[in-house]
C-alpha cells in the first residue's frame, strides 16, 4: 500500500492550493492507496471523511492533524478526527490523548537543522526525515540519527500544499490496513519502506499545482494515468 502521511488542503490550511476532489484524482492517478489529511490546527470530522471516501475509487482518505508545539516544532497525529485536538498546545496533553486513541505521532522539523530538538520529542512514535519542503540531506541525517537513537520510526512524506508535491516521497507497506490504529501498529513494527520517485528533483517545488492540468511534464509523466484521466495530459 502506497501512503502519504502529510497532506494539507486549502479548506483549512491557507498556504495550500489542494482541493480535496482534486487530491483524490491526483492520488488515485499516482497509485496511492491511502492519504492522511493533516491540516494545521484543524481536524476533519468522521462525517466529512466519510463523504470524501464516497468520492474515491480505490483510494482511502484518513483524518489527521498537524499541531504546532513549543520551540517551532509541529506534530502530526495520524487518525485524529476529534476537535479536542484543535485546542491542544501542551506536548504532554497531545501525546497523552494520541496514546489513548492509538494514533501515530510524528515529529515535523520546522527548525534550522543545527537546532537541538526539545526533550518532549522523544515521546513521539516517529520522525519525518524527508519531505518536498525540506529535502536537505544534512537535516535528514540529523533527524535520522535522532530517531535511530530513540528507536523511532523514520518516515518520508510529501508535506503537500500542491498536487505536484505528491508522488515524490512516501511510505509503502505490504500489509493492508483500514484504520489509523492499524497503520500505527504497522509503522511501529517497521513493516514498511520509505520510497522516493526516481530522479526526483531534490529541491522544494517552485509552485503549487491546484489541478492535474497544472502539473509540469516530469510530474505528469510519473503518474499512473487512468484511462478517464488521459484528457488531462498537457
Amino acid at each position: 500500500m502506497k501512503v502519504d502521511i502529510h497532506c494539507r488542503t486549502e479548506r483549512f490550511s491557507p498556504g495550500s492550493r489542494i482541493v480535496p476532489k482534486e487530491l483524490i484524482q491526483m492520488a488515485e492517478a499516482a497509485g496511492y492507496d491511502a492519504v492522511f489529511l493533516t491540516d494545521r490546527g484543524k481536524v476533519w470530522s468522521a462525517r466529512e471523511i466519510a463523504a470524501l471516501n464516497e468520492m474515491c475509487d480505490r483510494l482511502r482518505i484518513l483524518p489527521g492533524i498537524e499541531i504546532a508545539l513549543p520551540e517551532d516544532l509541529n506534530l502530526l497525529v495520524l487518525g485524529a478526527d476529534n476537535p479536542v485536538y484543535e485546542a491542544m498546545t501542551s506536548p504532554s496533553e497531545v501525546f497523552a490523548q494520541a496514546c489513548a486513541d492509538g494514533y501515530l505521532t510524528v515529529i515535523v522539523q520546522a527548525r534550522p537543522s543545527t537546532a537541538a530538538l526539545p526533550g518532549y520529542c522523544a515521546l513521539a512514535d516517529a520522525v519525518e526525515t524527508v519531505t518536498c519542503v525540506r529535502p536537505d540531506p544534512k537535516q535528514t541525517a540529523g533527524l535520522r540519527a535522532y530517531g535511530e537513537a530513540r528507536r523511532m520510526a523514520e518516515l518520508y512524506a510529501s508535506d503537500a500544499e500542491g498536487l505536484n508535491y505528491l508522488n515524490r516521497y512516501w511510505v509503502e507497506t505490504q500489509e493492508p490496513f483500514a484504520t489509523a490504529q492499524e497503520f500505527r501498529n504497522i509503522m511501529l513494527a517497521r513493516r514498511y519502506e520509505n520510497h522516493s520517485r526516481e530522479n526526483v528533483e531534490v529541491l522544494p517545488p517552485d509552485y503549487k499545482a491546484a489541478t492535474l492540468a497544472e502539473l509540469a511534464e516530469p510530474d505528469m509523466m510519473a503518474l499512473y494515468i487512468q484511462p478517464t484521466l488521459q484528457t488531462l495530459k498537457p
